[in-house]
């Protein structure tokens, strides 16, 4: 399996966490457990050459080669599946808010959802897919990826934007200690105010958000070095206390954390081993 990133536009890339071509000669390995945790992050993915499956037990899609598909910020783990064919899939993982500057609606609509572009987008996720499936090259296919997210970005902030930025940021600076209260108060809005801000632009509350980021703070170093020990020493720096954060690491993965660790979970493990956030 291979793993290359891709630079965004400077336009663009501020709101782009990280964007990807992933390749595999024969496809996603059924040996592996293959299992993406959530990360507060939207996506885009193109499965350009084969299919992919994912899902769990309440969800699941297959997507057919060259669909172009949006999804949502999930709360619960994903397992992924493809054909053993020679797989090439262009994604984009925006920032916790960033795919609202590119989609218009609200973020709520595609929450834990799978959603295709031409569902979304109508004759513009139809056209683009057409296009997408006729291009001879990866180099191409990225090509028309970045064009349409540049015809589609909205230039103008206002203050719902602003207002989940800097909700993000105190929660990511505070790790994860200060409660919504203190966040709104902070931000000169209700807690209500902020829940519906949220809901709109990143399609989840600030509080389950929070609990989110708090999990891939600490599981963004186990899933590059494997290291159970360290990831139970410093949990406490994130959770208020050990029996929370093992309840919190078995509802993200679907596993103890020392179970997990004894998962060959390759699939999951690169994009934060190749990734430099």
């Amino acid at each position: 399996m291979k793993l290359t990133s891709i630079t965004p536009h400077p336009v663009i890339a501020p709101f782009i966490h990280h964007f990807w071509v992933f390749e595999a000669p024969a496809g996603i390995p059924a040996s592996d457990a293959r299992i993406v945790v959530p990360n507060g992050r939207p996506k885009l993915i193109v499965p350009w050459r084969n299919g992919l499956d994912a899902g769990n037990e309440r969800h699941g899609r297959m997507t057919r080669e060259s669909e172009i598909v949006f999804i949502g910020v999930w709360d619960e783990p994903t397992t992924l599946s493809s054909s053993p064919s020679p797989t090439t899939t262009i994604g984009i993982e925006f920032h916790p808010s960033g795919l609202a500057r590119f989609l218009r609606g609200d973020m709520s609509d595609i929450f834990s959802a799978i959603a295709p572009a031409d569902a979304l987008l109508g004759r513009t996720g139809h056209a683009l897919q057409q296009r997408l499936s006729s291009a001879t090259t990866i180099g191409e296919a990225v090509g028309l990826t970045q064009a349409f997210l540049l015809e589609s970005f909205r230039f103008e902030k206002d203050r719902a934007d602003f207002l989940v930025d800097a909700a993000i940021s105190m929660m990511r600076q505070s790790r994860s200690g200060l409660r919504i209260e203190d966040i709104a108060d902070l931000l000169g809005c209700s807690r209500r105010h902020l829940q519906t801000v949220f809901n709109q632009r990143i399609g989840i509350g600030p509080k389950r958000l929070q609990g989110i980021l708090a999990f891939e703070g600490l599981y963004r170093a186990f899933a590059r070095d494997g290291d159970v020990s360290r990831l139970n020493a410093e949990a406490l720096d994130h959770f208020y206390d050990q029996p929370h954060f093992i309840r919190s690491f078995r509802d993200y993965t679907g596993y103890s954390p020392t179970k997990y660790a004894e998962l060959s979970n390759e699939f999951g493990a690169i994009f934060y081993r190749q990734s430099s956030v």
